[in-house]
């Protein structure tokens, strides 16, 4: 294994310390001479929310994970709002995002969160190799034009949306050192911090239900200062799914704004893990914790509780397996009834109904048994 010399990175030094403070000093400034404007506070929000998708829908679920495929409209604007981040070009972003991935809490993962929070928040940019980087974990980018070309012109394209835009859209309400400052840098150190956030915060708060091979934990906190990425254990797991937070309740914005542009035909293709998967994930992590509250407990104790679990975990996952052909059936006989309805047609769709509602009294019961399994020393009926 090649050992690179390690250096300060000083732009990034500079860049990264003094946009915070500029931030500060040039918004107090406006606020103690009456100002910004209030369209520019709204100004600053919306362009919060552009960069901010164009980073996590864009740069991270697009372009490293190719979770889903976005028509090129679509690519254009998170290059061009992703890029007015100030946080690299997609090309460059996109591999150290799968170095992260690839080498996850070793000494070769960039922002491994085992070197510290610091380092893994902030402090990994102002380090840098004497190496150039190695771009052949994105070749498939490459061949996309658009990546390509922004690339190329990051630096030029970044200022222009994400310094330019603000100022010329407030000077029209007279307030372009507002929509500069607001709405240009403080909008990207928030924007900066957010980020940072998921390769930090991510790993740090939180629980691990579905693996606990790597830091990369589900938190809903996390989740709010991310724009949907705190449900990182889940990410972690299942890299290639479109989504981080997979229940209709946990917040994931950019999950929805995945899905609105499914609807519009803008993006598609959208991989999912498989029910199935997940629950194994799951149950697998909860059978360890389990089996691991037990360790003071005698062998054959252990042992006869490790079978109990095993049993109740394979029905489960029948029964699950079952319950989801079901539905599978149950949703095609329904659709068929749309075009051409028939008694017998009716009287299948009913049966249906009925063995679907069975399967899942079946699942609910075993789902019961098994957190009564899973939930404290009891686990196998009065254990001593």
């Amino acid at each position: 294994m090649k050992m690179y010399i390690r250096g300060y990175h000083w732009p990034h030094i500079l860049f990264f310390s003094a946009s915070p403070i500029i931030s500060i000093v040039s918004v107090s400034w406006l606020v103690a001479h009456g100002g910004p404007h209030w369209a520019t506070w709204i100004l600053a929000v919306v362009l919060l929310f552009a960069t901010g998708m164009g980073t996590t829908a864009g740069y991270h679920r697009l372009f490293s994970h190719k979770s889903y495929q976005a028509k090129w409209a679509v690519r254009l604007l998170y290059l061009l709002f992703g890029g007015a981040a100030f946080e690299g070009s997609a090309r460059w972003w996109a591999c150290q995002h799968r170095i992260h991935h690839h080498h996850i809490d070793t000494g070769q993962d960039p922002y491994g969160i085992n070197k510290g929070f610091w380092h893994a928040h902030i402090g990994w940019l102002f380090v840098q190799d004497q190496e150039p980087p190695n771009f052949d974990n994105i070749k498939d980018l490459d061949q996309d034009p658009l990546v390509r070309l922004q690339d190329r012109f990051y630096a030029p394209l970044a200022i222009l949306i994400g310094f330019g835009l603000p100022t010329a859209i407030a000077a029209l309400w007279g307030d372009p050192w507002g929509g500069f400052f607001v709405a240009g840098v403080t909008r990207m150190v928030f924007n900066h911090h957010a980020t940072f956030c998921i390769n930090s915060l991510c790993h740090y708060i939180g629980n691990r239900p579905y693996s606990d091979q790597h830091s990369a934990r589900d938190s809903w906190i996390a989740a709010l200062v991310t724009y949907g990425e705190g449900y990182h254990n889940f990410h972690h797991e299942f890299a290639y799914d479109y989504r981080n937070g997979i229940r209709f309740y946990q917040w994931d914005p950019t999950k929805w704004l995945i899905n609105v542009l499914s609807w519009f035909k803008l993006a598609h293709h959208l991989r999912q893990a498989s029910q199935e998967h997940i629950l194994a994930a799951r149950l697998e992590m909860d059978q360890k914790r389990a089996v691991g509250r037990l360790a003071h407990y005698s062998e054959s104790v252990r042992y006869k509780t490790h079978e109990v679990l095993i049993t109740t975990r394979t029905q489960l996952q029948q029964t699950f397996a079952r319950l989801q052909k079901l539905k599978k059936e149950y949703t095609k006989v329904k659709r068929a009834q749309l075009h051409t309805f028939t008694e017998s047609m009716g009287k299948t769709l009913e049966e249906k109904r009925l063995e679907l509602q069975r399967a899942k009294q079946e699942f609910d019961m075993i789902m019961a048994r098994w957190q009564q399994l899973i939930s404290g020393p009891e686990l196998v009926g009065g254990l001593p």
